[in-house]
């Protein structure tokens, strides 16, 4: 032995394990190392991790005893031989262990170093002789070819599992049957002419012949015949290898017989097709040839493959030449003895034009598994990889447009696995979905109602939308919300393969939905607030209507009267207040230049002004826009002014104008009246506010600062809550000027 031995010995005696070392030391003629465990657990552990040639084993341990040990130390390391160190007691164990798979056995005090070192050569070698043969069993058991063995009188001897496969009979049905009854009755004597040229020493490699199976079938097959000799070297059986070829025999014989119609065939559907003979390194072409290649026949007639694949494009050679030439050319065994490939590559016409061919091949084999011949169709898909090419830059525009978007497009089978994901949504990876259904990746609840909007589109073959939501933790980003397309996905033949979705994320459309929703009902509150205020505003300038009246013990039912409209219009101001607000955008401004314009039409329908008689003119900038606590007494101010015009200045039906300006000038004040600071400025605005008539004027008896009329000592009292100033002009009409200051929200 060439190599060195590893050596494990299980002994829990030092004195008959110093005493093999010794024995090794002055007989083993071979490098060596030995190792020594004294318990059957230290052994099994220790030979977990290393590698050992050859065990020996007392089989009395401190954790074992008997055939025990062997069995448990055989059951573990099965390919490495064993040696039993017994007793003279225990032979008889010795013998059993042999017989359950040791190599051998010595007895302790009988052995020797001699003895010793011939029983670790002879099992190690013998063991390598065990697993050879039981290799080879294994490779004749679990052939697809028949392996049988016939004595030389006809007797099946030996039959494999590749033999009840092709013969369809069982081991224990043929075995001593004569071989007679695989042949077909007109092949009677062609076993013994066999027999007899393997007798004379010829040599039987690929006949081709048929045999007859249990079931009457007769089959085509290609045999190997071998001699078999005994110890002595005297011709003794015979082995046979039969592979069944009925197949790829009916495969030839049709392409043989349809030769012609497939060149017509190729003719009308313009593909070419070709024959290349590797042997004699020549092609034969038949089909439309000039039309894909440019060349005549007679200028392809006979030509061999230089011609061809110096044609193939510079960068699509190698390609060809490993799958189409080499490889059809390998040694490869197969059932059918054929290998079909497929290649697409670039071919030069004879006028330099390169065109994109498609090559659908086959390569045929001789008895020796060479490859004597390939046939194949060559058709040009020049317009086919324009196409393609087309398609691709589409999909690549497709990609580049959805690239970064919140779609996510996927597309699932019938059994709604993920065959294709595109975008997935944060969190998911493709490879982690695809071949996945919903229940393995999403949570339960989720899972439930995905699936069910996806069988009831494959039940209904109708699409629907949805709107869905993906529970997710806080830690992956939390809850997201899709609106998803689900459709049927159908074949080229119109039968439903699976479904495609296509949904969009609409989660921070649905946050702001709700912020805005959020934004609403708080406006509403806001303004349900103020009507609040302003209905305890109204209840005090009834009271104060009320006690006009109270010193009173009899009633003007005419100034009663024009008390209930004059609140009735303070309410009407109010209101409409509260009816632009609400149709605002904004939670508490709104624009005053529309509310005056709907206060003025509301008060002259009240009063009944015809459109003959006076005249409203409005001067009002745009975009003023006022808040509640600015608004409600700026339009009570306007209401209670207008209705005076419209009730005193133009008495006994005069025509005349009432004229309402509003304007603005802007101020910037230091906070500390100081020097200005462009960080701590405060704007605001100044409003100039102009109510005039033209009518007959106010009686120079009334007087702003002390007056008993109700309107009017409303008007000072508002424009003090404004802390505005108010000013009444007399000269050539009635003019009220109210000047008031604005804070500017920012």
């Amino acid at each position: 032995m060439d190599e060195k031995v590893e050596i494990l010995l299980f002994e829990d005696n030092p004195g008959d394990a110093g005493l093999i070392e010794e024995m090794l030391e002055e007989f083993a003629d071979f490098q060596y190392e030995f190792k020594t465990v004294q318990t059957l657990n230290e052994g099994l552990s220790f030979l977990k991790d290393n590698r050992f040639d050859i065990i020996l084993s007392d089989l009395g341990l401190p954790d074992s005893d008997g055939i025990d040990t062997f069995l448990e130390i055989h059951a573990r390391n099965s390919r490495i031989p064993i040696i039993i160190l017994t007793g003279m007691n225990d032979e008889k164990i010795g013998v059993e262990a042999v017989k359950k798979g040791a190599q051998d056995y010595l007895v302790k005090g009988q052995v020797d170093g001699r003895l010793l070192k011939r029983s670790i050569q002879y099992s190690i070698e013998r063991k390598k002789a065990e697993e050879r043969v039981q290799n080879l069993a294994n490779i004749v058991e679990s052939s697809n070819d028949a392996i049988v063995t016939r004595s030389l009188d006809g007797f099946i001897t030996s039959w494999n599992l590749g033999a009840e496969q092709i013969y369809g009979y069982l081991a224990e049905e043929i075995l001593g049957k004569p071989a007679s009854v695989l042949m077909p009755s007109v092949l009677e004597n062609e076993s013994q002419k066999l027999t007899e040229m393997i007798k004379q020493g010829e040599k039987i490699h690929q006949y081709e012949t048929s045999r007859l199976r249990k079931d009457g079938t007769i089959i085509d097959v290609s045999m190997t015949l071998s001699p078999v000799f005994d110890i002595s070297g005297e011709l003794m059986a015979i082995s046979v290898i039969a592979r069944d070829i009925t197949e790829s025999k009916k495969a030839e014989e049709m392409l043989h017989d349809s030769e012609e119609r497939y060149r017509i065939v190729t003719e009308q559907t313009g593909q070419l097709i070709y024959e290349h003979d590797i042997e004699e390194n020549k092609i034969y072409w038949a089909g439309t040839i000039e039309e894909i290649t440019g060349y005549t026949q007679e200028e392809l007639l006979n030509t061999g493959i230089e011609l061809w694949i110096n044609n193939v494009h510079p960068e699509d050679q190698k390609k060809v030449w490993n799958q189409k030439i080499t490889g059809c050319g390998h040694d490869v065994k197969n059932t059918e003895n054929k290998r079909n490939f497929h290649l697409e590559y670039r071919f030069r016409r004879k006028d330099g034009e390169y065109i994109h061919v498609e090559d659908h091949g086959i390569c045929l084999q001789k008895g020796n598994y060479r490859t004597n011949k390939v046939l194949g169709i060559m058709k040009d898909i020049t317009e086919r990889k324009r196409i393609e090419e087309e398609l691709r830059k589409s999909e690549e525009r497709f990609r580049l447009a959805l690239r970064g978007s919140s779609i996510v497009m996927f597309s699932q089978d019938l059994e709604l696995r993920y065959t294709w994901v595109y975008n997935p949504a944060p969190g998911f990876k493709i490879e982690d979905v695809l071949g996945k259904r919903d229940y393995e990746i999403y949570q339960p609840e989720d899972a439930e109602l995905f699936t069910s909007i996806k069988r009831q589109v494959l039940t209904s073959d109708t699409g629907r939308r949805d709107e869905v939501v993906t529970h997710r933790p806080a830690s992956a980003g939390g809850n997201m919300v899709h609106d998803m397309t689900t459709e049927p996905l159908h074949d080229s033949i119109g039968n439903i393969i699976g479904v495609i979705c296509v949904a969009m994320d609409i989660t921070e459309k649905k946050e702001a939905e709700n912020f805005l929703k959020k934004i609403e009902e708080a406006r509403k509150k806001e303004i349900h607030h103020r009507i609040k205020n302003n209905l305890q505003v109204i209840s005090s300038l009834l009271d104060l209507q009320a006690e006009k009246f109270a010193v009173n013990e009899v009633y003007d039912t005419s100034k009663v009267l024009a008390a209930f409209r004059d609140s009735q219009n303070r309410v009407i101001s109010m209101a409409l207040i509260h009816e632009e607000l609400y149709g605002s955008k904004e939670i508490s401004t709104l624009n005053f230049a529309t509310y005056l314009q709907k206060l003025t039409e509301e008060l002259f329908r009240c009063y009944n002004v015809g459109a003959s008689e006076v005249k409203m003119v409005l001067e009002i900038e745009e975009n003023i826009f006022f808040d509640m606590d600015t608004a409600v007494p700026l339009g009570m101010i306007v209401n209670e002014l207008v209705s005076n015009s419209l009730k005193h200045a133009f008495p006994d039906g005069r025509t005349g104008e009432i004229k309402i300006k509003l304007s603005r000038e802007i101020n910037e004040k230091s906070e500390d009246g100081g020097i200005e600071d462009s960080n701590e400025a405060c704007k605001s605005t100044s409003y100039i506010l102009v109510v005039s008539d033209n009518g007959v004027g106010i009686p120079e008896s009334i007087n702003l600062e002390d007056t008993d009329t109700l309107g009017l000592q409303l008007v000072t009292i508002l424009v003090d809550q404004l802390d505005g100033e108010l000013e009444l002009n007399r000269n050539s009409s009635t003019k009220f000027t109210i000047k008031i200051t604005v804070a500017d929200n920012k």
